[in-house]
């Protein structure tokens, strides 16, 4: 497969055939090229990039409040409730005034964030690996 949709349908497989706890980070990691690749084009003046990497950065943002469990997560929940509609309002005050150093300053939150996702899907992957049954 060549062209444009070579790197959709790649996409596409990796979330298809992502552990449950590899597919927070995977959203994360996809947010952070969205959100970096619209503070580019905003710096580059290109506006319709902008649009559709920052359209692409809310989707996720909106999936990630969606996916959310509160009744399970409680408190944590909560807190990541909040801060994702935190980071969609600053998405979209950043969208309207082509603003790329508050793009450039939710991404390094996403970052940190990501980095903590990694961690924990590592360590529930260790965990699984650990258990069975003893020799």
């Amino acid at each position: 497969m060549s062209g444009p949709n070579r790197g959709t349908a790649y996409q596409e497989t990796r979330v298809l055939s992502a552990s449950p706890q590899r597919l927070v980070p995977l959203l994360y990691e996809h947010l952070l090229v969205n959100i970096k690749r619209g503070a580019a084009c905003v710096r580059r003046g290109d506006i319709p990039g902008k649009h559709s990497s920052l359209t692409r950065a809310s989707d996720i943002v909106t999936e990630l409040l969606s996916a959310l469990d509160f009744e399970a997560g409680g408190e944590l929940a909560q807190r990541l409730a909040s801060l994702y509609a935190f980071w969609a309002t600053e998405l979209s005050k950043a969208n309207r005034h082509l603003d790329a150093e508050r793009l450039d300053r939710i991404a390094e939150m996403v970052a940190s964030l990501h980095e903590a996702w990694e961690e924990a899907a590592r360590l529930v992957e260790q965990g699984a690996a650990g258990e069975g049954p003893a020799p």
